[in-house]
């Protein structure tokens, strides 16, 4: 996606993304140091920029977390059958 397309969707976040990729490219084949310092500069605040509107990464509550380990369990040792409770 063009960087002009990006701008005019209206999506901060997508434009922001899509300016990263460009600085980044920028970066790749820029031969002045000056250029390079300037480019490097606006690409790490581009970064911070995301990182503020990005939506957090979800982390599982207690529940999510248990049933993964007991997946882990589960998955380590498949030929082993669960002892029966007595009672």
């Amino acid at each position: 996606m063009s960087l002009h397309e990006s701008a005019t969707s209206g999506d901060r976040l997508k434009t922001l993304q899509t300016l990263r990729d460009h600085l980044a490219s920028a970066i790749d084949d820029c031969d002045s140091l000056r250029d390079l310092a300037a480019l490097s500069g606006r690409l790490q605040s581009v970064l911070e920029e995301i990182a503020e509107l990005a939506p957090p990464e979800q982390k599982g509550d207690a529940v999510d977390e248990i049933a993964q380990r007991r997946n882990a369990r589960r998955s380590a040792a498949p030929g082993k059958p669960r002892a029966k409770r007595s009672g």
